[in-house]
């Protein structure tokens, strides 16, 4: 049996073949049905890969994609999600995971770069600490609802607004970033302090970022 990551690769080799309108049909297709969470993963990647199978075989007819399957894309992609099966619990909790851990991860390290460098053992408040995983988690989610808002409501020809969009959601997910990261130095401390190892941050981070990679291959091998 194929894993979800050779269906994918099989996916985009197959693809190369088909004509410039095709292409641009079956990539908006793919875009909008990827882009519903919760869905299993590897019956939706089956189903994509069916769908080029059959988009393949009309082209070779001299069918175009509208032709073949009689709707747009944003519509047939509609009827694809609601026939997939929902993604179990753990699964999304796995991918949930590998997303938080990655996060937190490259946040640690670059939080426990200077202290590490001058071996200093940090001090910190706990009230502070706090404040900046809701600023992380919040632009998280931000991200998350704005990938999942301009691909799926947004209408692929309709490129101003999509850019207008992205720039602006973009910049808020950036600002919240730095904001997690940054409230540790230009925001008075507060909370109970706690002192920890100059190399806690920074080996706690590549931990996290080493958990997020086992993971993502562990989910990329069923």
């Amino acid at each position: 049996m194929l894993t979800v990551k050779q269906i994918i690769k099989q996916n985009n080799e197959k693809r190369k073949l088909l004509t410039t309108e095709n292409e641009k049909y079956y990539a908006d297709l793919l875009l909008y049905t990827r882009m519903k969470f919760f869905k299993n993963e590897r019956v939706t990647e089956e189903v994509l890969l069916s769908l080029l199978d059959q988009l393949l075989e009309a082209q070779q007819e001299g069918k175009s994609a509208e032709e073949l399957f009689g709707r747009s894309s944003k519509q047939l992609a509609d009827q694809v999600i609601q026939s997939l099966p929902k993604e179990s619990g753990k699964s999304i909790a796995e991918f949930g995971l590998e997303i938080i851990f990655t996060l937190f991860g490259w946040f640690l390290i670059l939080w426990g770069i200077w202290p590490a460098v001058k071996k200093e053992d940090p001090t910190i408040q706990l009230g502070s600490l706090a404040v900046s995983a809701v600023l992380l988690i919040a632009s998280l989610l931000l991200l998350v609802y704005v990938v999942i808002k301009i691909v799926r409501n947004s209408t692929i020809s309709d490129k101003k607004k999509k850019e207008l969009s992205t720039r602006f959601f973009g910049t808020l997910v950036v600002v919240l970033f730095a904001a997690g990261f940054l409230i540790n130095f230009f925001m008075e401390p507060f909370g109970p302090e706690m002192t920890i190892s100059y190399y806690t941050p920074f080996g706690l981070g590549c931990f996290l970022l080493l958990a997020s990679y086992i993971l993502k291959k562990y989910r990329e091998v069923k």
